[in-house]
């Protein structure tokens, strides 16, 4: 009893704040994104992504239509006591297509959006409620031993694919102005607030078992942003009934204001961390105590996201640039394999990127690069058509077939989210009225009626162009990984700038012991035995033989992770040589491939890595960016490629 009425003074106190908000403003200021283009390599894959995925007739009426399908079937939930996930896959989709579409400005795209939202919104109840689950009140596990024997696990994702469905309707009216999508929205949001009110249901007590409501509290962020477009003072109210909840005096997970500053790894806060430390739906939730911030000026709320934030950054960190193992926090930097799902690393960049617009700080940024070029590119397939549901160290990536679904998963509908994300972070600028060059892959933007172009084909290029279309006060990031970055004026008028990166060859080396999985570990030892996807949705090679058993040094340029792979003619003795240059005192010097011979490879760059180890015989290499070297999984044999050495 005295535990409940302290719940309830802090649910109080929560709504007592939430009452006297006060909007905090960022420090910087992003572009619109139809003010962006991307270019290079990367702006190549988006454009080939947004034609097979969302502009052609095929991704309109097939993938589109697939995804649809959940909720004209409503059959997630057709075994009972629990449900699958089919639900998010419209949501996630028409989020990345609506804003590829105010990126692109594509009337057809942007009359197709509108259309599409109109056709589910005719699946919508009269309640509001629009769903894959023909349980609508379908929230939480009732029993848990039925639902184990119906399932293997405890899944039920009701709210978790309303959130979705909500979030891309949100964007859609964003994108087109049609307000009958933004009332579709609201109805649905007042229909799931009203049902768990009705039922005295609080978000952490529903969603799939074991992971503490995270699933279906990460709708804190969309909720706000419903809050921003209608101004209706409920949503704010109820963002705030989320937050006892991480502020818990009995210490229940993952009790985030409490553990932030506690000292721990994130993996140590609770006992099995493979059980409750799901990547993906933890940095959604951080994502939204970051738009509370925004709009409460809540402090904590800030510092407590920067803090866990940097112990991600220290504990969690993957050879890719991103964190975390397999989609959960247990110890990734102490991990020899590297195995990365790609939604890890598109919410990772978000919750970087958003740190960054708040406070102005670089150093967020440098994660934003490394994670973008090599934990989020290399899952995505150069066709455009398809993306990887893990992204490896070694062999080949992962593809996934979810729910017996063909054309759609999680990661790859979520995709198109995060060239949106990079489109806006590219140049900002400050209160002050600075403008920032963030990240240097080719790209033009306008913002305040200046236009910043770039050009160099960084980071395979080391210099860069950098030219604004007037005079204007102008800052450019300094790499974390950059010893000497040189800054020189193209022109007396302000207006142009040449900027030259040190990008010598480095290796990072890795002191780890060798690793034994243990029958406690559970999620190492899944990922030792288990087999990759292929293309045709069967079980294919078994990747176990190239699973490190001690620890390899990896290999980069700049903010380049580098690979040998057959993609560059690499035997398969060269690419898995059986030995090591880690931690022996060994040297590396980089010889680049010409433009043409790189092309002729498929690859954006290649360079002859030489690696000499004190008392052996140096080893010449051909190596090429990471993300080509795996990106075309129906195109390479099973022994495509390895970060290793």
């Amino acid at each position: 009893m005295n535990l409940v009425r302290f719940n309830m003074l802090l649910v109080l106190s929560a709504l007592s704040c939430a009452a006297c908000a006060a909007p905090s403003a960022d420090a910087m200021r992003a572009p619109r994104l139809r003010d962006v283009r991307l270019g290079s390599v990367p702006g190549a894959k988006l454009e080939a992504f947004a034609r097979e995925r969302m502009q052609s007739p095929f991704a309109q009426k097939e993938i589109f239509g697939e995804a649809r399908r959940a909720f004209e079937t409503r059959d997630d939930d057709i075994l009972g006591h629990g449900g699958l996930w089919r639900g998010e896959f419209w949501g996630k989709l028409m989020l990345s297509t609506a804003r590829v579409a105010d990126y692109l400005q594509d009337a057809a795209l942007l009359a197709f959006v509108r259309e599409e939202c109109r056709r589910l919104m005719a699946l919508q109840d009269a309640d509001g409620y629009l769903g894959s689950y023909r349980d609508k009140e379908l929230v939480s596990i009732a029993d848990p031993a039925l639902t184990m024997r119906i399932y293997g696990w405890y899944p039920v994702w009701n709210l978790w694919n309303r959130k979705y469905a909500i979030w891309g309707m949100l964007a859609a009216y964003k994108a087109t102005g049609d307000k009958a999508i933004l009332d579709s929205a609201v109805r649905q949001m007042d229909q799931w607030i009203d049902m768990l009110h009705r039922r005295g249901l609080r978000l952490r007590d529903t969603g799939t078992l074991g992971f503490n409501g995270l699933p279906s509290m990460s709708v804190l962020k969309p909720l706000l942003l419903l809050h921003a477009e209608t101004g209706d003072r409920k949503y704010l109210d109820y963002a705030a009934e989320m937050l006892p909840d991480w502020d818990r005096e009995d210490g229940a997970s993952p009790n985030f204001f409490r553990n932030a500053a506690n000292g721990k790894a994130l993996a140590d806060w609770y006992p099995k961390p493979w059980d409750w430390a799901k990547c993906y739906e933890l940095m959604s939730c951080l994502d939204g105590l970051l738009e509370y911030h925004r709009v409460t000026g809540d402090a904590r709320s800030l510092t407590t996201v920067a803090a866990i934030r940097d112990n991600l950054a220290a504990s969690e960190a993957n050879p890719f640039g991103g964190v975390g193992y397999g989609d959960k926090f247990i110890h990734a930097a102490k991990r020899l394999n590297a195995l990365s799902e790609v939604c890890d690393a598109i919410h990772w960049i978000r919750l970087n990127l958003d740190l960054f617009e708040i406070t102005g700080y670089g150093r967020y940024m440098d994660s934003v690069e490394t994670a973008y070029l090599n934990n989020f590119l290399p899952g995505v397939f150069r066709r455009g058509d398809y993306g990887a549901f893990f992204v490896r160290g070694q062999c080949r990536h992962e593809n996934q077939y979810q729910c017996g679904f063909a054309y759609n998963h999680c990661c790859v509908n979520n995709m198109a989210r995060t060239w949106m994300d990079v489109a806006e972070g590219t140049v900002t600028r400050d209160r002050a009225g600075t403008f920032h060059v963030n990240l240097y892959q080719d790209a033009t933007v306008t913002l305040d009626g200046v236009t910043v172009a770039i050009s160099g084909d960084y980071p395979v290029g080391n210099v860069v162009t950098v030219r604004l279309s007037e005079k204007a006060p102008v800052a450019f990031r300094k790499p974390g990984w950059c010893g000497k970055m040189d800054v020189a004026p193209l022109s007396d008028d302000g207006k142009a700038y040449r900027l030259t990166f040190a990008m010598p060859a480095r290796l990072v080396e890795r002191d780890l012991p060798p690793e034994r999985p243990t029958g406690e570990d559970r999620l190492a030892w899944w990922a030792e035995t288990r087999y990759t996807d292929g293309w045709d949705g069967k079980k294919g090679w078994d990747v176990r033989r190239r699973y490190l058993k001690s620890a390899a040094a990896t290999l980069w340029r700049g903010p380049l992770l580098l690979a040998k792979a057959k993609r560059v003619g690499d035997t398969e003795a060269e690419i898995f040589p059986g030995r090591t240059v880690n931690m022996k005192g060994a040297s590396v010097a980089l010889e680049p491939c010409g433009k043409d011979e790189a092309a002729s490879w498929g690859v954006w760059g290649a360079w002859t890595a030489t690696l000499a180890v004190p008392g052996e015989n140096p080893v010449r290499v051909k190596v090429c960016d990471f993300q080509s070297a795996g990106d075309d999984p129906r195109g390479e044999e099973a022994d495509a490629f390895s970060v290793w050495f």
